[in-house]
């Protein structure tokens, strides 16, 4: 994956750039919206909240499309804070995360700024590529803008990395196992004992922040000191919140343990081993329509089969479920209660004269 992104990202010429996946894609306008907002608030780094298409798992299953309904103005977010926040928490996979695949564009120039720090003048210079990028670049500039309107949409389907780890059956760990195996030349930063790539959120999110801090130059690498007990305690309370096979568990705690034992936190992680409970859960995903900080339904019901259905629809839902309110929903039960009684409430009269 990671030299496969480098590649690509080679053959783009001066100006500004964004990754896709081929599950992924473009919503009507978005170009043209991307620069207008960079032009305007003369940013060279765009985020923003993408929308998601979750494809069934079988036959007969549902789809899941969902949008966000926060309808803001855009916001100018500080790097520092956006580069300690995810020290704090280990979780990338944030909002404000400015990463340019699915939900990014960044000018070129501060893609060659990255490029002129490493070893080998790459700008992936970990071994997943997405997350990477939000926090090397976030560190290139002071700030960077983010909006609220959904520009791209995100698709996940069985062939997923990130949906095949989760996952149990033998086919999808034959193709993380592979997906590991591909990535064993490259390890993880040296003071995560340069264990094999783990795709632990809170791991990764530890490696992007040490991998970035070590380049000659970046001008946020003083803005955070990573924590190792804190990098213990947030791995395993994520592990408790996610389904993961027994098999799999088993890679990632030799690996925790390994860390620990680099920075003598192992009597941490005996004690954190030894009380942290995985959560089961009961139930299956809910299904259908939903109406939260975001709307999610099935699809199909609609026409939307596959990423280019609902890109085409991600301007017109964004749009209308940001306009809808308690009140809204009042005036048009008001409004349709009276289109009903004036479609009732005729008088005669005669017809005119044609003399």
């Amino acid at each position: 994956m990671r030299d496969n992104f480098e590649f690509a990202l080679n053959q783009v010429r001066p100006g500004y750039v964004m990754a896709l996946g081929g599950d992924d894609g473009l919503t009507p306008g978005c170009i043209w919206k991307m620069y207008r907002i960079l032009k305007e608030t003369g940013r060279e780094l765009l985020t923003w909240i993408p929308a998601s298409l979750v494809y069934p798992e079988g036959e007969g299953e549902k789809n899941i499309f969902k949008v966000s309904r926060k309808k803001a103005p855009i916001r100018i977010i500080k790097s520092k804070d956006f580069l300690q926040h995810i020290c704090d928490t280990f979780q990338y996979l944030v909002d404000d995360c400015p990463m340019f695949y699915i939900k990014g564009v960044a000018s070129t120039r501060l893609v060659d700024s990255v490029k002129s720090r490493t070893n080998d003048h790459s700008f992936y210079y970990c071994p997943t590529p997405d997350g990477f990028s939000g926090v090397v670049l976030a560190g290139e500039v002071e700030d960077y803008v983010k909006s609220y309107e959904p520009l791209s949409i995100g698709g996940t389907t069985n062939k997923s990395q990130g949906k095949n780890y989760h996952r149990t059956d033998a086919q999808s760990r034959k193709e993380a196992q592979q997906f590991f195996n591909d990535n064993i030349r490259r390890t993880m930063h040296p003071q995560l004992a340069a264990q094999p790539y783990s795709p632990l959120e809170t791991l990764m999110t530890a490696d992007y922040l040490l991998t970035a801090k070590d380049l000659p130059g970046w001008p946020a690498k003083d803005y955070y000191e990573v924590s190792y007990s804190n990098l213990l305690k947030k791995t395993f309370s994520f592990i408790s919140r996610c389904n993961f096979a027994n098999e799999t568990l088993v890679r990632e705690l030799k690996i925790l343990r390994e860390i620990a034992v680099q920075h003598d936190l192992l009597p941490l992680y005996n004690d954190l081993l030894v009380t942290t409970k995985k959560k089961v859960r009961k139930k299956g995903n809910v299904m259908g329509f939903t109406f939260t900080n975001s709307i999610r339904f099935d699809g199909t019901e609609i026409g939307i089969n596959d990423i280019f259905d609902a890109s085409m629809a991600v301007p017109f839902v964004y749009n209308f479920v940001c306009q809808f309110k308690l009140s809204r929903l009042a005036e048009m039960i008001s409004n349709s209660i009276r289109v009903i009684l004036n479609s009732k409430s005729f008088y005669k009269e005669n017809l005119p004269s044609i003399e």
